[in-house]
């Protein structure tokens, strides 16, 4: 359930969640998956908020190890860029963007903020269990591409351990609230 894809005659990125009226504006047969180049549908109605999808029967076969969205996932994507949009001060000329593609690390980070002097920072929005030996691997090859890296955990990744993790490694630990749709940093407190 991705909210970035191509347009297959420019290559363009597409974020759908910047377009008021996608089927009126988007070319059906111009719209590709960004990692496996296959055709994209939109997906949009009253109750969901409009994404793109793979068409029936497809799967995306790439290298970035990219797999299917909740609607709660693509729901924290869009809550923490607000969030970085609105309340951090340093990130304000910078790109704040969905899905973008790190070819180093072969893999799709949901939020990046692309700085104009080259800085990148990932924002990464974990629900499904996870362990720190997988979040210190993620982010060993964030940095070992140059690309800083900050963990929002909710449901089944807000553990106990997880969040002693950030706070060891990050000096906070970021979590999202589903029950409230809600922010808060625990900083220093496990």
């Amino acid at each position: 359930m991705p909210f970035i894809a191509l347009k297959k005659s420019s290559q363009e990125r597409v974020d759908i969640t910047k377009i008021k009226n996608p089927r009126q504006e988007l070319v059906k047969d111009d719209i590709i998956c960004q990692l496996c180049g296959t055709p994209m549908v939109i997906k949009a109605g009253v109750i969901k908020r409009p994404h793109f999808a793979h068409k029936p029967n497809t799967l995306c076969q790439t290298d970035y190890g990219y797999h299917p969205e909740s609607p709660e996932h693509l729901a924290g994507k869009e809550f923490i860029a607000k969030i970085l949009m609105k309340e951090l001060t340093d990130y304000t000329n910078a790109e704040i963007t969905y899905e973008w593609r790190c070819e180093e690390t072969k893999r799709v980070a949901d939020v990046a903020v692309l700085f104009r002097n080259g800085w990148i920072v990932v924002h990464e929005c974990q629900l499904s269990s996870i362990t720190v030996e997988e979040l210190e691997k993620r982010t060993e090859d964030y940095l070992n591409a140059g690309i800083d890296v900050v963990w929002w955990l909710g449901k089944n990744a807000d553990t106990n351990t997880n969040r002693s993790w950030c706070i060891d490694t990050f000096g906070e630990c970021n979590l999202i609230d589903y029950k409230e749709l809600s922010i808060s940093s625990n900083i220093g407190n496990a």
